[in-house]
């Protein structure tokens, strides 16, 4: 296993935007440990707060968009698919899903905010058919 904090302070800016993408785009990734550590290089002078608050809101509108169209081209399968390779009991799936069905835009904006249905809010989004305005 690599340690985040080691990645960030080699890599900096660009292991910030990596991580928070692939976090946003689906993959269970430890983006919030990179946004943190990123936050204490900040501290030490290491990092510049502008560029790390540019980077992590950047790259988290990309990997949302990049979830939203991965799930948008390749629909219910692919979100399926990967739900069974990171061990989501079809009863969560389908609670998950219904979460955004139910309350659409406002739903994908409270699941940034509710663990384990984070990462997976913009694909389903997209095979869920919410229009890309309203996402």
């Amino acid at each position: 296993m690599f340690d985040v904090s080691e990645l960030v302070a080699h890599w900096g800016y660009l292991a910030v935007f990596v991580i928070v993408v692939l976090g946003n785009v689906g993959l269970p990734v430890p983006e919030e440990t990179a946004l943190l550590a990123a936050g204490y290089l900040v501290w030490r002078g290491e990092l510049r707060l502008s560029l790390v608050l540019t980077v992590g809101i950047v790259s988290a509108v990309v990997g949302d968009n990049l979830g939203y169209w991965i799930g948008r081209r390749w629909g219910q399968g692919v979100v399926e698919r990967f739900r069974r390779l990171i061990g989501i009991t079809p009863q969560r799936f389908e609670s998950m899903r219904g979460f955004i069905l139910r309350w659409g835009p406002l739903g994908v904006f409270g699941a940034r905010f509710i663990a384990g249905l984070r990462f997976l809010a913009g694909p389903l989004a997209g095979a869920c058919g919410l229009h890309f305005t309203a996402f």
